[in-house]
């Protein structure tokens, strides 16, 4: 048995959890959601980048219809929301994607690192195909990782100030322009309005190299790490990614493209069905008159007039919550207040394959089968469908989370009739236009994947130049902390059952038990430290006293903690992702 599987329903009674039947759990479940809704009481659920599109999908109607709410969202897309309204500003309702084919044939491929060769292999290995072929990699990030050790140009930055470098590859490009009149006109966006913004802004000699690469090539790749953190300019960072790749015409051209880095799998199918307060199944805007009448004519419902909450607002405010394959205190940055704050939740239903954290502590929990036990869907960055087929059947009493679900409609009210995956799989291709043809297509060659397309089209639109321009500063810091990476791969239940994948974070949690700090050698030596030593970090937000690691490929200045220790550092790094810090060695 792998980890710590779920096989029985459970209730809580007399502050135990105990075995009951799947009926007496279902009863007792849409018994006690009805007290809350009658009684005013906020409700919500949470899906996951984990869970199938099929599941995702029932999720969502069954929080719209079944519980009148739009509070339905999912943990991990509250790190990446900053992110993707950035990459919106520039490419309406279209989720931007390209393929891994094309990305292994790109003459150009720049990359906003996130340490990619790690946290995305697939990525890197067509990446270095790419090299193969002679194509020029150009990264930008403040670590010389793999990828930036294979590039042919690397552009240090310091973190939080990633948006220095993109505007200045924007300015080279346009200079470009105006020598040579080689770019194709961006819709609706004249060259000399954005020249006017872009003309004072800092161009070296390796910008205008990166643009000569970037400008005049036939196919290019621009790819960008989602490295979590909040505030506007993360917003403001990804729209400027974004307008560099309009400009120069790779965002809507063939064999090139932006693409996204997230860390979990099905994060786009879990967009794509709406499992999202701002959108319903489809990636349409939750306030469209036209999207919503055609729901509620398919559902037979009208659907919840109010905006929903994201998923940090919703664990702060809910009563009762239903918790699809999810672990909110292993995903976002205030982990162990998201988990004090859910010990408190009037009812807490947790469907899941695993014993998490807060399974511990739910009210009822109703075990899942995991991606290999069940039939279904996930659609991954690329946008391409890909179908799951049960290998075993789940332990015990344990059912495919679809099944679960589409009984738990049932009980609300929720109308619709499921025998199968594939007949979710049916609705959702009513429900969303892209996946109409995804049933077909699948059903035609059993072991194939089908690509969905956004039926909005491509409506490019580079945001006010000012607006990317603003809050560029010279000024920089002794150090800044950065927490790195947005996933805590240690607490997947996936990955936490795995002594080969574990491994490394249980070694660093038996090492640094509190937590550490990583820094470069010339740091350390000018602070007289070595591996184990302690030092205080002081920022606006706080202190702490921690020990440090040694990393050879830091930039100077720049501080890092995994993300997996942000607990630990907390205190000095407030609510965001990068904070200036002054260091002292003790």
């Amino acid at each position: 048995m792998w980890g710590d599987r779920l096989s029985q329903p459970l209730l809580r009674k007399n502050e135990k959890l105990e075995c009951v039947s799947w009926d007496e759990a279902f009863d007792q479940i849409s018994k006690q959601f009805r007290r809350l809704i009658e009684a005013g009481k906020t409700v919500g659920v949470l899906g996951s980048a984990r869970a199938t599109n099929e599941e995702n999908y029932l999720a969502g109607k069954l929080a719209r219809v079944g519980l009148r709410t739009n509070n339905i969202d999912f943990s991990y897309h509250c790190l990446c929301l900053p992110l993707f309204e950035g990459l919106e500003d520039v490419c309406g309702g279209r989720l931007p994607a390209t393929r891994l084919n094309d990305i292994a044939s790109s003459q150009v491929i720049l990359l906003l690192e996130g340490n990619s060769a790690e946290t995305h292999p697939r990525v890197a290995s067509s990446i270095m195909k790419a090299l193969e072929h002679g194509a020029h990699l150009i990264t930008i990030g403040y670590r010389r990782t793999q990828m930036a050790r294979l590039s042919s140009l690397h552009l240090f930055t310091t973190p939080g100030k990633e948006r220095e470098v993109i505007c200045g590859l924007l300015a080279a490009v346009l200079e470009l322009h105006r020598q040579e009149q080689i770019l194709a006109p961006v819709r609706g966006e004249r060259y000399e309005e954005l020249w006017r913004n872009f003309e004072k802004v800092e161009r070296t000699k390796e910008f205008r190299q990166a643009a000569e690469w970037v400008t005049r090539a036939e196919r290019a790749t621009f790819l960008l790490a989602c490295n979590g953190g909040g505030g506007d300019h993360v917003r403001m960072d990804a729209a400027a990614f974004a307008s560099l790749a309009a400009v120069t015409g790779h965002l809507s051209k063939t064999g090139s493209g932006l693409l996204p880095l997230v860390a979990q799998s099905n994060f786009r199918g879990a967009y794509d069905m709406g499992v999202t307060p701002k959108r319903l199944p489809g990636c349409e805007r939750w306030d469209d008159a036209q999207a919503r009448q055609r729901l509620q004519g398919l559902w037979g419902s009208h659907l919840p007039p109010d905006q929903g909450r994201l998923a940090e607002d919703l664990l702060q405010s809910a009563n009762g919550l239903i918790v699809l394959a999810d672990d909110p205190p292993a995903v976002l940055p205030k982990g162990e207040q998201a988990l004090a704050v859910m010990e408190n939740l009037e009812l807490l239903v947790v469907l899941d394959a695993f014993g998490t954290r807060i399974a511990r502590q739910a009210h009822a929990l109703l075990p899942i089968g995991s991606f290999a036990e069940t039939d279904g869907t996930v659609t991954n960055m690329e946008g391409r469908v890909q179908r799951l087929r049960a290998a075993v059947s789940p332990p015990g009493k344990a059912k495919p989370g679809w099944q679960v679900l589409a009984e738990l409609c049932v009980r609300f009210g929720v109308g619709g009739s499921f025998g199968s995956a594939k007949d979710v799989l049916h609705e959702i291709g009513l429900a969303a236009p892209q996946y109409a043809e995804v049933e077909q297509r699948l059903a035609d060659n059993e072991w194939s994947t089908a690509v969905v397309e956004n039926v909005d089209g491509a409506r490019y639109s580079v945001p006010a130049p000012e607006g990317i321009v603003a809050g560029l500063s010279s000024a920089r810091s002794s150090h800044v902390l950065v927490s790195e990476g947005s996933f805590d791969w240690g607490r997947d239940p996936l990955v936490m059952f795995s002594p080969t994948l574990n491994r490394d974070y249980w070694s660093e949690r038996k090492l640094f038990p509190r937590g550490f700090v990583e820094m470069c050698q010339r740091d350390a030596d000018a602070l007289k430290v070595s591996v184990g030593n302690r030092v205080r970090l002081r920022s606006a937000h706080g202190e702490v006293v921690v020990p440090i690691k040694v990393c050879g490929d830091l930039k100077p200045g720049v501080l890092s903690v995994p993300y997996a220790f942000r607990e630990e550092l907390a205190g000095v790094l407030g609510r965001g992702s990068v904070t200036a810090v002054s260091i002292e060695a003790l």
